[in-house]
């Protein structure tokens, strides 16, 4: 099996153009300070939370995969601690957000200064958990369970390739089993740390379950491109039109669990009636935020979910790459519209710095993802379920 599995040695372009269009980026942000900084920073928490939830929803798939013993996982799932490799990337990048606390999160960093004594009343309510030192130290915390299980279960898989005796998953179940409700607590106090306080009057439990499910189906989106890519390249020659029909099935599921999360949040939030909750949603379906509330809903979930019911797309490569590059776009539409209204002033929704946020985050994931891949390769070789996930068969 060894000596049929190419090992992947490229990277250079991918690590060189990475590079080059997140310096671009960076220095279209530095310009965008003079021009807009508060949009600068609403820009690049939306990016950042983009790529962050993409990364960490493939954390999550790689530990279910692991959790359950699952065996067709096995032959993508190099691709899927590929993605993880990124994480050091996107800790460093969180410091950049140091500098726009104030303008992100001012309500809540600074209560005395609101007008409205109700807002400012719930607002100081929530001071004990909604302040600088605890925020930081709790971000911290995130981190540190992110990085130190993708490591534990990154450099536990490529040990197996050196020492066949340390392939079996054992190991790699029970770090799974024992880390993903720690994965799970992390993703859901950052979404309400850095999304859901931006408008600290709000509150919704459903959020995270929101933001779960749009991180995961963009993990597996990202999983079917990089999966088609490597096919082509001849990196993967073991993969069939099976592994993209099970990956096509997760996609068509998971775009359904994030549609019901969202219309389910939006439904109890109608019903209560509370202004403090339809405050949110009111940001949203006005002036030229309605039309993108509405274009989110078509392409996060109506267009990919008729294409997908196919069953002849989702066994045809190259068309299931193309509407999972499609769900990736729609899941930074979702983000940013998370995001961006609440941004003060009337701005239009969509800005360069944007575009320029986008590229100062992803470049250097997509850099160092490439790099630590490089010399290794793209299946877990010695993992004795490897031969049965590549005869995999699906109907």
């Amino acid at each position: 099996m060894n000596r049929r599995i190419p090992t992947f040695r490229g990277g250079r372009a991918i690590v060189a153009w990475s590079l080059g269009l997140a310096l671009l980026g960076g220095l279209l942000l530095v310009a965008g300070a003079f021009v807009d900084p508060t949009r600068l920073f609403y820009a690049y928490l939306a990016a950042y939370a983009y790529a962050v939830s993409t990364a960490v929803g493939a954390l999550i798939f790689l530990m279910i995969c692991h959790a359950m013993g699952a065996t067709w996982p096995v032959a993508v799932r190099r691709l899927l601690e590929a993605i993880l490799g990124a994480l050091p990337a996107l800790a460093a990048l969180f410091v950049p957000l140091l500098f726009g606390l104030g303008s992100l999160y001012g309500e809540w960093l600074r209560p005395e200064s609101i007008e409205d004594e109700h807002v400012r009343a719930i607002v100081l309510h929530k001071t004990p958990y909604l302040n600088l030192p605890f925020f930081l130290i709790r971000t911290a915390i995130y981190f540190v369970v992110w990085l130190v299980l993708a490591a534990l279960l990154r450099h536990g898989s490529l040990r197996g390739d050196a020492r066949p005796e340390l392939a079996r998953g054992g190991r790699l179940r029970t770090i799974s089993v024992a880390g993903l409700p720690l994965v799970a607590l992390a993703l859901s106090f950052a979404a309400f740390d850095w999304l859901m306080s931006l408008q600290p009057t709000w509150v919704s439990t459903m959020f995270p379950v929101y933001v779960f499910a749009g991180g995961f189906v963009a993990a597996i989106a990202l999983l079917t491109v990089l999966a088609f890519a490597s096919d082509r390249a001849g990196l993967l020659p073991g993969l069939s039109t099976s592994h993209y029909y099970a990956l096509g099935r997760l996609l068509l599921a998971f775009t359904i669990f994030w549609a019901y999360a969202a219309f389910f949040q939006f439904m109890l939030m109608w019903i209560a009636d509370r202004p403090e909750e339809a405050e949110f949603y009111l940001h949203r379906a006005h002036g030229p935020w309605g039309a993108v509330s509405l274009a989110l809903v078509l392409a996060r979930f109506v267009i990919p979910f008729l294409i997908l019911l196919n069953y002849g797309i989702k066994r045809r490569p190259a068309w299931l790459s193309a509407v999972a590059a499609w769900i990736l776009a729609a899941h930074y539409i979702d983000v940013h519209w998370l995001v961006v209204p609440d941004a003060p002033g009337e701005r239009a929704p969509y800005h360069w710095l944007d575009l320029a946020a986008l590229l100062a985050v992803v470049g250097p994931c997509v850099a160092l993802a490439a790099l630590r891949l490089r010399g290794k390769p793209l299946v877990p070789v010695n993992d004795p379920a490897l031969p049965a996930a590549f005869r995999y068969e699906s109907v």
